[in-house]
């Protein structure tokens, strides 16, 4: 085999094995996808519940390489919530939304200005 020839193949095995590695993510989801898609299809209390759950795990364990809470995953908890008259831990998600990410405070404000009445 000529010289060229086997460098080439070191370097495809090369660059093949590199692109075996895994890739981190900025933000673990966990189960996210599948209860919103399950809670707007069925719309139970009991996919109301797994829902909440995973907004909980999602706000109390954030993972991922970022290791905090997904933009707008405090938005649309503490929404969920006014809609279900709590509003008090409602208002508290919405402005944890801003503290976590002021560029959403207009969007956000609007929101709370709606339940405030």
């Amino acid at each position: 085999m000529k010289p060229i020839s086997k460098t080439l193949l070191v370097g495809f095995f090369a660059l093949l094995l590199c692109g075996c590695g895994t890739t981190k993510t900025l933000y673990s989801w966990y189960d996210y996808d599948s209860t919103v898609h399950t809670y707007t299809k069925t719309h139970t209390p009991k996919s109301e519940q797994a829902l909440m759950d995973t907004y909980e795990k999602l706000i109390n364990k954030p993972g991922g390489t970022r290791k905090t809470i997904q933009p707008g995953i405090c938005a649309e908890y503490g929404y969920l919530l006014l809609k279900m008259g709590k509003r008090e831990e409602g208002l508290k998600l919405l402005n944890k939304e801003v503290e976590l990410y002021p560029e959403s405070t207009v969007f956000i404000k609007r929101i709370i200005k709606q339940f405030e009445k």
